[in-house]
């Protein structure tokens, strides 16, 4: 009996940690730095449109590598600001997820280089070192 208690208490307990990192993860627009009315598709068909090279940037809040490159992903905005544009899009958001299948996320981060053409230049996954990041960028030219 005892244990049976101590089971369901943990259970309880795990939902609850759970369902709060959910909801601190869960809200919120997630394409930073953008009008908050339009979508990452949106946004990101909006760049292909206006013939600009983009990057995207597959991310989740919750994730170290992800945040291990934010330094890394604002110097490279810096420096190429106006050529590249960096669309942010976290894989938790829901309303990313056809983004996820379309360009097949299966692990964070993940960085999809599309030149001014539309075309998908390369696809890199996990923490990259700043000059293979750099080299990425100088490929969309």
């Amino acid at each position: 009996m005892k244990k049976s208690k101590i089971i369901a208490s943990i259970i309880i307990i795990f939902v609850v940690i759970s369902l709060g990192i959910s909801i601190l993860y869960g809200f919120g627009f997630n394409v930073k730095g953008t009008n908050p009315k339009k979508t990452s598709d949106q946004l990101i068909q909006e760049y292909i449109r206006g013939k600009k090279a983009i990057v995207i940037d597959f991310y989740a809040d919750w994730c170290p590598p992800c945040r291990a490159m934010e330094p890394t992903m604002k110097a490279l905005e810096a420096k190429y600001k106006g050529k590249v544009y960096i669309v942010k899009v976290n894989v938790d958001d829901p309303e990313n997820n056809n983004l996820n299948l379309k360009f097949r996320i299966v692990s964070i981060p993940t960085y999809i280089f599309i030149n001014r053409k539309g075309t998908v230049v390369d696809k890199l996954i996990g923490y990259q070192e700043m000059e293979v990041m750099e080299n990425e960028f100088k490929k969309l030219f």
